[in-house]
């Protein structure tokens, strides 16, 4: 009697154990997935002159950026965003978005409203909206909307877009520490260009 109830309490404990780690393996895998972010283009500034900037955008599959001249202190682009339920992200479907404009902003609205002002076209090579993409698959999107981010400019910064789950966001790194990370190969390329000694 006693060895059944003890072969009963280990199946138990086993069972627990099975359960929890489930569990734990599930509240992982939700928040990776309700947190996943993508990079999406990356910009870096070179000053031309007062509030005047070219800015290089490379976008994920380009090797060679695209140069646009931005007027002001800031930068912001703009995207059609699809935000997708939160079931789907789990199950490992990710938002949907298309880049739509580049642009220059001032901070103060003053200038803003007198000053100089250029906006870009990222998307004319598409028709449509992003939520026609998923028609038939209406049943997933949770909204659709416009996401934008913008910050001040800075010729020492590189600046990376990311898509996440429910918008666009940009972080920012000091462009030293972007070639300091870049390993042996990043070394020698800027070396081959004359902009940094090897070590």
């Amino acid at each position: 009697m006693k060895l059944r109830v003890v072969r009963v309490s280990l199946f138990a404990i086993v069972l627990l154990s099975l359960a929890l780690a489930l569990s734990i393996a599930g509240i992982v895998l939700t928040y990776t997935r309700l947190t996943d972010e993508m990079p999406v283009a990356e910009v870096t500034f070179e000053q031309t002159g007062r509030e005047e900037f070219n800015a290089y955008l490379r976008l994920p599959g380009e090797d060679i950026p695209r140069k646009y001249i931005i007027y002001g202190d800031q930068w912001r682009v703009d995207a059609q965003f699809v935000k997708l339920k939160p079931w789907a992200n789990i199950i490992g479907m990710d938002a949907r978005y298309r880049l739509e404009r580049l642009e220059g902003r001032y901070a103060d609205i003053e200038q803003q409203n007198a000053g100089p002002h250029r906006a870009y076209d990222l998307a004319s090579k598409y028709s449509g909206s992003v939520g026609t993409w998923l028609l038939p698959w209406n049943f997933l999107i949770d909204a659709q909307y416009g996401s934008s981010t913008y910050t001040d400019i800075s010729t020492s910064t590189t600046y990376t877009v990311y898509r996440s789950q429910f918008g666009l966001l940009v972080r920012e790194k000091p462009t030293d520490a972007m070639q300091g990370n870049a390993g042996g190969i990043g070394h020698l390329f800027h070396w081959l260009l004359g902009d940094q000694k090897l070590p």
